[in-house]
């Protein structure tokens, strides 16, 4: 499993970002918001940022579950246990 961060913020200022938090994981640079286009978490139009969402996409390319606008209390453990169980379904 792969975690990638992503936002419409330069590469510089992801760098602080994850940097100021110790994150250990990538991010990307969405600035033209092919990303979030893509995967539907963009706010608004097409000069919008990201919403908070997470998305956990199969070996396939096929989005297995979305999680949409959530909140940091609890999330990545609900994240991590159903990441598991798709790992168990060998879909991830």
């Amino acid at each position: 499993m792969k975690v990638v961060g992503t936002s419409v913020d330069s590469v510089a200022r992801l760098q602080k970002f994850r940097d100021k938090y110790d994150l250990r994981f990538p991010f990307a640079s969405d600035q033209d918001r092919a990303i979030g286009q893509a995967f539907g978490t963009l706010k608004g139009g097409p000069e919008s940022s990201h919403e908070r969402d997470t998305v956990l996409v199969g070996k396939d390319g096929e989005i297995l579950l979305a999680y949409q606008r959530v909140g940091a209390k609890g999330h990545a453990a609900t994240v991590l246990s159903d990441s598991r169980r798709l790992r168990e379904e060998g879909r991830i």
